[in-house]
């Protein structure tokens, strides 16, 4: 599932390549008469290799938001279409891919029928197609905005005071408000790990981190201390991706994700887990998502073991799933 979610940002680009493609053989396939035929073959190739697009996005997109924790558990995708925040833009985005899903097999339905060598591909098959373009694009570019939405810092426009006239005293300057902080709902660097060096290419359990299988990610500066065992340059961020066991192997459920940022003032820690299955939920008073960074209590035990930053590394785990080797 991981391998297929970071694979989104590459798979959504033929569905929007098709959307500015496919409406010019579609026009070029509407004249009447011989030697056209060629025109039709371009146009149902090109809605064929576009619905194939479109189900790969959308898996992967699915894929994306699972790995994130971004999906809620039990709530109706309609309702959730409308509002705002990132899982509801998510939502939003996906929708409109499903619903470019099903346009697209109309268009290729439309496009496919019988038709005479003389004929054109048909008025039904332009409306379609055209559509289902526009559609593409929409969602491409929903997509583009929703990857981007969190990963600004908002810009305030300077506060211009008024021009005091001669009898008037001079008015102060106002105070700048406090920006908003762009990570108190989601620790949006600790979910972006997969744009991280990974250290391990499998997991490993961890029995400091609960027991679970864990694969750590480092900024470019901080990959060779983290190998090496040597202090952490400030900046730098540590991320460990993990997954529930099971039966002593790697499961399908997402674990939490634990983030620790270099400062100035010290290690910050990040304990962030999206959807907690309900069988664990009872470890974390209820909750079904919990989010933890800063001065919580919660991480006083993940403090006194990065009080440095790192951990000792010859407290690293090395116990790697056995790999299967299939019968002959």
């Amino acid at each position: 599932m991981e391998w297929l979610a970071l694979q989104h940002a590459l798979l959504s680009h033929l569905p929007v390549a098709i959307g500015l493609l496919l409406p010019w053989p579609l026009l070029a396939a509407q004249r009447r008469g011989r030697g056209f035929r060629s025109w039709w073959t371009v146009a149902r190739y090109l809605s064929w290799a576009g619905v194939l697009g479109i189900l790969g996005s959308l898996l992967s997109g699915l894929a994306m938001g699972r790995l994130l924790s971004l999906l809620p558990d039990q709530r109706s995708l309609t309702l959730l279409a409308f509002g705002d925040g990132p899982q509801l833009h998510l939502l939003r985005h996906a929708l409109l891919g499903a619903v470019s899903l099903l346009l697209g097999g109309a268009a290729v339905w439309a496009m496919n029928r019988p038709r005479k060598d003389y004929e054109s591909l048909g008025l039904l098959a332009l409306s379609l197609g055209l559509l289902w373009s526009l559609l593409l694009l929409v969602t491409g570019e929903r997509g583009f905005r929703l990857a981007q939405r969190h990963l600004q810092a908002p810009v305030q426009k300077p506060i211009q005071a008024p021009v005091a006239a001669a009898v008037v005293p001079p008015v102060p300057p106002p105070q700048p408000r406090p920006e908003a902080d762009p990570e108190a709902g989601l620790p949006l660097r600790a979910l972006d790990f997969a744009s991280l060096v990974p250290i391990q290419a499998d997991p490993v359990k961890s029995l400091a981190h609960g027991g679970r299988w864990i694969r750590a990610y480092a900024s470019p500066e901080a990959a060779g201390a983290y190998r090496a065992g040597s202090p952490l340059p400030q900046g730098a961020l540590i991320v460990l991706s993990s997954v529930e066991d099971r039966w002593g192997r790697p499961g399908p459920e997402v674990g939490p994700v634990y983030a620790l940022d270099m400062k100035v003032a010290g290690p910050a820690l990040t304990f962030y887990w999206g959807r907690i299955p309900e069988a664990r939920r009872g470890e974390f008073a209820g909750e079904s998502r919990v989010y933890w960074r800063g001065s919580d209590a919660h991480l006083d035990t993940c403090r006194a073991c990065h009080a440095e930053g790192m951990a000792d590394p010859a407290k690293r785990s090395r116990w790697r799933p056995k790999k299967v080797v299939p019968a002959e």
